[in-house]
């Protein structure tokens, strides 16, 4: 199989059109994996089913048939209702509402917009197995992975100031 139509995604300016292309090709074989060769979105997502996110280390699920409900009352009820970076609180969802998803259900990221350059789409190194909470996170803050870097490190120096004070 050949690469996807490159010049097809390089005309594409409406967020809408390159959404629709994004949905449509959930289940098609369009990146090239380096390990396991053309793969779908879907498929790829499958990937990091059970491992931890990048950033918040918390295992990632999937599974819509297991991780998500038609209910804003049993997405409530089962845990799925977390507070974001500001402090509001917020539920994974698809569509108008129609189906709600555990906060660490596996999405891919584009690291560099869908919508800014739609020609890396599909390409594997502009994507990153990331859990929803973080990728909400994250938005399209292109120095998201930087400023965690930096949270990380401050965190861990303060962690080792705390466990061994200077004598």
């Amino acid at each position: 199989m050949s690469e996807f139509p490159q010049t097809i995604l390089k005309t594409l300016y409406k967020s809408s059109d390159i959404n629709r292309i994004w949905r449509d090709n959930a289940s098609q074989p369009v990146i090239c994996h380096p390990q396991k060769g053309w793969i779908s979105p879907n498929k790829y997502r499958e990937i990091g089913k059970n491992r931890p996110c990048p950033y918040c280390a918390k295992k990632m699920v999937y599974g819509k048939d297991r991780y998500s409900t038609p209910s804003l009352q049993e997405a409530v009820k089962r845990g799925y209702e977390y507070l974001d970076n500001q402090g509001i609180k917020k539920i994974n969802q698809i569509g108008n509402g129609n189906l709600y998803f555990h906060p660490n259900y596996v999405t891919l990221d584009h690291k560099i917009n869908k919508a800014r350059c739609p020609e890396l789409m599909f390409n594997y190194d502009n994507l990153e197995i990331i859990c929803w909470k973080c990728n909400n996170e994250k938005s399209d803050n292109n120095a998201f992975e930087l400023q965690f870097n930096h949270q990380y490190i401050n965190d861990l120096i303060d962690e080792v100031l705390s466990r061994y004070p200077s004598l």
